[in-house]
């Protein structure tokens, strides 16, 4: 197994290249001066977590295993979300498929280490929460606690299968070609469903949220809570039962075993058809369109165009919109039962000024950086300023529009309060678009989610000049619009900063 060719020796090729590309993202003084003052700290969390619960011994009551199997819960829909991402990413991205395909190497190998990795991967930062406070738990004699970090690695594999069936499913409902965009938004979906779930109790009256709860849990206990329950065995593996904890280390591998035979049966046939995606004739539109509104609505419109063109990218671009949805039900029911009070319309402007700043960062970098004909737009006959412009056009334009939503029920509490979050929205927004051409980097739209970062000075201005926008707006929507003054010149200062500092065009 360890010789070349073997499964632990591509397992540790696999971690190499995962190890590999995490130094590339933590290079630079700054980022490791950071990842250092993280650990100190987890380290330091850790030492008086594990001081505080290595005198407690716990019991198998109704609620402990209650709690910890909910709390498995939510890390599994977690873990199946990124696993899905990584796997889809694996065997769309990684651009390796024929290569591993050519070799002599069977194809339930290279599946069962690829997904191996992808589990280690997932399981890696719940495992280095936990672990800051398991390297002290033998210090403090808390040996009965040391059950819970390999049940997290369990997890992780019992969810690498479950994300492993889903992809099969898919690929044999769907085809290759709609897999893609498929995965990458129902995972998009299960990771935003427990933060619109959270988000639910908002909609309830506050005094009847601990009756919600008290109803919760008594739905929840015979479920999770009984020890003669199934669903209960990794709560009792995780507090260090023998026999639960084999069974369930035996569970978890068995269903990722079952998962990378069923998903290699059709390995070939996939990878065939994903490695061939693209590979057909596409039929050239000869038309000749005349153009309409002059340069600038043409190349608008030409962003535009490729966006929607694009379902993955348009899929993780609209994420965004997904946490929009909790504050307009919100907006909506506190405006229809009560009325918005002074204290809740300030919040949900600031809330809306900033989940639109990222939307319109996000389709900046879009239009400005993962430009597909960098080299025919620069030899087109018209200037570098003008091609901007009209590319910070097509990002802003879309999020505005969204914005006048929330802009128009507010207005009905108080007309200035729309006024104001427009003119804040608006403000943050161009800001970002702005930023984006001072500061952008040639990318690719299929590394959306992976795009370069300016910068860590970059990115902490531009996070000010946000939150300086969300805060004037805030503030001229509670009432005070002469304080607010404060952090539009915050903001405005902040941005000459960033102007003059920019790189300079050669």
């Amino acid at each position: 197994m360890l010789k070349p060719g073997g499964v632990l020796w591509l397992l540790g090729h696999e971690l190499r290249l995962t190890w590999r590309n995490f130094l590339a993202r933590t290079a630079g003084p700054v980022r490791i001066g950071l990842r250092i003052l993280v650990l100190v700290l987890l380290l330091w969390g850790g030492y008086w977590v594990a001081r505080a619960i290595s005198d407690v011994n716990p019991r198998l009551g109704p609620i402990p295993l209650t709690v910890v199997g909910g709390v498995f819960l939510l890390l599994l829909s977690f873990m199946v979300a990124q696993a899905l991402m990584l796997i889809t990413e694996a065997l769309y991205q990684r651009g390796d498929i024929d290569l591993l395909l050519a070799s002599p190497l069977p194809p339930w190998r290279i599946l069962l280490v690829r997904m191996a990795a992808i589990a280690i991967n997932v399981a890696t930062l719940y495992l280095a929460l936990a672990g800051a406070v398991f390297v002290w738990l033998p210090v403090f004699g808390g040996w009965q606690w040391m059950g819970f970090a390999p049940s997290v690695l369990a997890l992780s594999l019992f969810a690498t299968g479950l994300a492993l069936f889903l992809a099969q499913v898919l690929f044999r409902l769907l085809g290759p070609r709609s897999t893609r965009v498929a995965a990458q938004i129902l995972a998009s979906l299960i990771g935003a469903a427990f933060f619109l779930g959270f988000q639910s109790q908002n909609y309830v009256p506050y005094q009847q949220r601990a009756q919600a709860y008290r109803t919760l849990l008594m739905h929840l206990v015979p479920t999770f809570g009984d020890a003669s329950s199934p669903l209960s065995i990794p709560a009792r593996a995780a507090f260090g039962r023998p026999v639960e904890f084999a069974l369930w280390m035996g569970v978890s591998l068995g269903v990722y075993l079952v998962a990378v035979w069923w998903f290699s049966s059709r390995f070939i046939a996939n990878a065939s058809a994903i490695a061939g995606l693209g590979g057909g004739k596409r039929r050239v539109d000869a038309r000749v369109r005349e153009t309409r509104g002059g340069v600038n609505a043409s190349l608008v419109r030409k962003e535009w165009r490729l966006i929607v063109r694009d379902p993955l990218l348009l899929s993780q671009i609209l994420l965004p919109i997904l946490y929009f949805i909790p504050l307009f039900f919100l907006l909506g029911t506190r405006f229809q039962r009560e009325g918005l009070s002074q204290f809740t319309l300030p919040g949900m402007s600031w809330a809306f000024v900033v989940v639109s700043t990222t939307l319109a960062a996000s389709l900046a970098w879009v239009t400005v950086s993962a430009e597909d004909a960098p080299d025919l737009i620069a030899g087109a006959p018209i200037s570098r300023d003008q091609i901007e412009r009209a590319k910070a056009i097509a990002a802003a334009t879309p999020v505005i529009g969204l914005l006048l939503g929330p802009a128009v029920v507010t207005s009905f509490s108080d007309p200035f309060a729309g006024v104001w979050l427009m003119l804040g929205g608006a403000g943050a927004i161009i800001s970002a678009c702005l930023i984006a051409i001072w500061y952008q980097k040639p990318g690719t739209r299929k590394n959306f989610r992976r795009r370069t970062r300016a910068g860590f000075f970059v990115n902490m201005g531009q996070a000010f000049v946000t939150l300086s926008w969300a805060g004037a707006t805030g503030l001229a929507v509670a009432g005070w619009a002469l304080a607010s003054v404060i952090p539009v010149l915050i903001a405005s200062g902040l941005l000459l900063a960033m102007h003059e500092s920019r790189p300079k065009p050669v």
